[in-house]
C-alpha cells in the first residue's frame, strides 16, 4: 500500500495597492477656483480704453463710473498726466458687452451737478457723485478718445423730437428754457449756436416724446421771456411772465389742426412775441373811442393773464373807431355770443391798490359767456358793464353841480356797492347823472329813497368854532353816491342828488340853508350870519342873514327839521348875544 506524501504549506503574501490621497484634491480644487476667478476677472474687465480730459476734477480711480442711459458700463481705473503735461489721460475699463460701442465717433464727457437760478442740472451726479457719460457712435473700432467739454449736442432719446428755431438773437433764452403749448411745458431748449454766417442764432429745441404730435409743419413759435416794457403817452405796458420764464426764458407755440406732423430737424422762425407771430386768432372790435389805446401794446387780460393784444386801430368815416385784436389760441373757445370784452381805464382804488393799473394804461378784460362762437365784439367801457346785466335798473339824478362825481364811481347802500354811476352830463340847470342799480338790489330802492354825495368834505365856520365833517379814506378815493333806502313807494325814474345828509333831510338842493322864519329887532344884538340858534340851551338852527332896515333889523333863521318850536316863541323879538327861543 502506497503512502501519500503531504503537500508543502504555501504562505500568502499581502500586497498593498497605492491610491492618491484625498488631501491632494484640495490643491486641484484651489487651482480650478483660481483659474475660474482669473477667467471671470478677465472676462469682466472687458476692454481698456484711454480718454483724454482737460481736467481731472471730480474723477476718482476705482470710483467714478462710466454710464450710458443711466446704466453703469465701465469704471475709471487710473489717471495720469500726458508726457507733454497738456492733458489728463484717464484709463477706464468698459464691460465686454459694450465693446462693440467703442468706435471712432463714440463720445465721452464728464457730468457734474450745476445749480443756478435757472434750475439744477446733473441732479443724478449730485446724489451719486460725478460720472462720465457715454454716447455710442459709428466708425472703426477705437480705444483712444478725447472727452467733450459739455454733453453732446444731439443726445436724443427714442421718440423725442429735435427741431431748430432761427432768431436774430438769443434774448433771455438759455439751455433748459421751457417750451410751452397752451401754457403746458412740452419741451426745452437743448442748445444754441451762432449761424454759419454769424448773422443770427440757431436754437435747438427738444420736444418730449408724448408731445411730439403737437408740433406741426405749420407751427409758429414766439418768445415769452423776461420783462417787456413799452412806455408812451398812453401809458406804460409792463409784461411779466411766470417766474420760470422770467429767470430762464421761455418759448410758446401753436399749431394748425390741418397741418402735418413735424419731422426731425425741421426749422422754424422764432418770433419776438405773439403779436408778431400773427398766429393768434384775429378778433374785430367796435370801440367806444380810441382814448388811451395803442396798437401792439394794449393787452387783453383774463384772470390776471395776458391772452391777447390790440394789433390794429382804425378811425372810420363818421368818427367811429374800430380795431383788431390778436388772441391767444388757448382762449379761443371762450369767444362766444354772450362773451364780453370790456375796456378798463387805470384808476387808483383802496379796494384794489395795485400800482400796475396806473402803469399799464388802458386794458381790455375778457368776461366769458355762453353761446355760439364768434369773432366780432362791441367793446363797452367797464364803467357801463352793468347795462349788460338782465333786469338792471337805471335812474337819473340831478344836482346843481357835479360834487366831483363821475362815471365809474360806486353807488353805496349801508357800505355795500349796489350800483354804479354810468355817466355825467352838463345841462342848463345843472348836472345830471345816469346811475345803474344791480338787479340784486333794485328792490331796496323806493319812491322816498334819497341819494347823497358820499365823498363830500363839509366845513362849517361860525362864532362857535369850526366843524369839519369828512368821509373815510376809501370814500375819499372811490367817491360815489350814498343811498338812503326809504320805505314807501316804487322806484322812480329820477331823483335829486343832495350835497350832504342834512340837505337830504331838508329836501334842499341849495347850498344856502332855507329860511325857516324871520325875526325883527329894533337894535342889532351881537349876532351875525352863522350864529347858533339855541332852544333851552340846545342848538336847533343858525342865523342865515342879518338885513338892516330904516328903523330895525330883519334876521333870517334856519331851524333844523323836526324841531318843534312853540308858535309864541317864533314871534318874539330877540336880544342878547345869541338868538334864543326861550319857552
Amino acid at each position: 500500500m502506497s503512502q501519500e506524501t503531504p503537500a508543502s504549506q504555501t504562505e500568502a503574501r499581502i500586497k498593498t495597492k497605492r491610491r492618491i490621497s484625498p488631501f491632494w484634491l484640495l490643491p486641484v480644487i484651489a487651482l480650478l477656483i483660481a483659474a475660474w476667478l482669473i477667467w471671470t476677472s478677465f472676462d469682466d474687465r472687458g476692454s481698456t480704453i484711454t480718454i483724454d480730459f482737460q481736467s481731472a476734477n471730480g474723477i476718482v480711480p476705482g470710483r467714478t463710473p462710466i454710464r450710458y442711459q443711466g446704466v453703469e458700463v465701465g469704471t475709471v481705473q487710473d489717471i495720469s498726466l500726458s508726457k507733454d503735461l497738456s492733458k489728463i489721460e484717464v484709463s477706464a475699463s468698459i464691460k465686454r458687452d459694450m465693446k462693440d460701442a467703442l468706435r471712432k465717433e463714440t463720445q465721452f464727457w464728464l457730468v457734474t451737478p450745476k445749480a443756478s437760478l435757472a434750475g439744477v442740472s446733473g441732479l443724478d451726479a449730485l446724489v451719486g457723485g460725478n460720472y462720465i457719460g457715454m454716447m455710442p457712435g459709428k466708425g472703426e473700432p477705437e480705444d483712444h478718445f478725447v472727452a467733450l467739454d459739455t454733453q453732446p449736442k444731439y443726445r436724443i432719446n427714442n421718440g423725442e423730437l429735435m427741431i431748430h428755431l432761427q432768431a436774430p438773437d438769443l434774448g433771455s433764452l438759455n439751455s433748459g428754457s421751457l417750451v410751452y403749448f397752451r401754457k403746458i411745458p412740452v419741451g426745452r431748449v437743448y442748445d444754441y449756436s451762432l449761424n454759419a454766417n454769424n448773422q443770427g442764432v440757431t436754437i435747438d429745441v427738444l420736444i418730449e416724446r408724448r408731445f411730439t404730435n403737437l408740433v406741426k409743419k405749420g407751427s409758429r413759435f414766439w418768445n415769452v421771456s423776461g420783462v417787456k416794457a413799452d412806455v408812451g403817452l398812453s401809458g406804460a405796458k409792463v409784461q411779466l411772465e411766470n417766474l420760470s420764464a422770467l429767470v430762464n426764458g421761455a418759448i410758446a407755440f401753436d399749431s394748425p389742426a390741418d397741418s402735418h406732423v413735424a419731422s426731425q430737424n425741421d426749422e422754424y422762425h422764432l418770433y419776438e412775441d405773439l403779436a408778431h407771430s400773427q398766429r393768434g386768432v384775429v378778433v374785430t372790435l367796435d370801440l367806444p373811442d380810441g382814448d388811451g389805446l395803442k396798437a401792439g401794446s394794449t393787452p387783453l387780460m383774463y384772470q390776471g393773464l395776458e391772452v391777447g393784444q390790440l394789433s390794429k386801430l382804425n378811425l372810420n368815416p363818421g368818427g367811429k373807431v374800430t380795431g383788431e385784436m390778436t388772441v391767444d389760441p388757448s382762449v379761443v373757445t371762450l369767444l362766444r355770443e354772450k362773451t364780453l370784452i370790456q375796456m378798463k381805464k387805470p384808476k387808483l382804488s383802496l379796494d384794489n391798490p395795485s400800482i400796475s393799473t396806473l402803469l399799464t394804461g388802458n386794458t381790455f378784460e375778457l368776461v366769458p359767456g355762453e353761446g355760439e362762437p364768434r369773432n366780432h365784439f362791441s367793446v363797452m367801457p367797464a364803467d357801463k358793464a352793468l347795462l349788460d346785466e338782465p333786469n338792471v335798473a337805471t335812474v337819473t339824478l340831478s344836482a346843481p353841480e357835479s360834487y366831483g362825481i363821475d362815471g365809474g364811481q360806486p353807488l353805496v347802500l349801508h357800505g355795500v356797492k349796489v350800483g354804479q354811476v354810468l355817466e355825467r352830463k352838463l345841462t342848463a340847470k345843472g348836472v345830471t347823472f345816469q346811475v345803474a342799480i344791480d338787479p340784486e338790489y333794485r328792490d331796496l330802492i323806493h319812491g322816498d329813497s334819497k341819494f347823497v354825495v358820499n365823498s363830500r368834505l363839509d366845513v362849517k365856520v361860525g362864532l362857535d368854532g369850526v366843524q369839519v365833517l369828512g368821509a373815510s379814506a376809501s370814500e375819499w378815493v372811490n367817491g360815489g353816491i350814498r343811498v338812503i333806502p326809504g320805505e314807501k313807494g316804487k322806484m322812480q325814474s329820477s331823483y335829486p342828488l343832495y350835497a350832504n345828509l342834512e340837505k337830504a333831510q331838508e329836501n334842499s338842493l341849495s347850498e344856502v340853508p332855507t329860511t325857516t322864519l324871520s325875526l325883527s329887532a329894533e337894535t342889532l344884538p351881537d349876532v351875525q350870519a352863522g350864529s347858533v340858534v339855541l332852544y333851552r340851551k340846545f342848538a336847533v338852527g343858525e342865523i342865515i342873514a342879518v338885513k338892516p332896515r330904516k328903523d330895525a333889523f330883519d334876521i333870517d333863521l334856519h331851524i333844523k327839521p323836526g324841531v318843534p318850536l312853540p308858535a309864541d316863541q317864533q314871534q318874539r323879538l330877540l336880544g342878547g348875544r345869541r338868538c334864543e327861543g326861550q319857552a
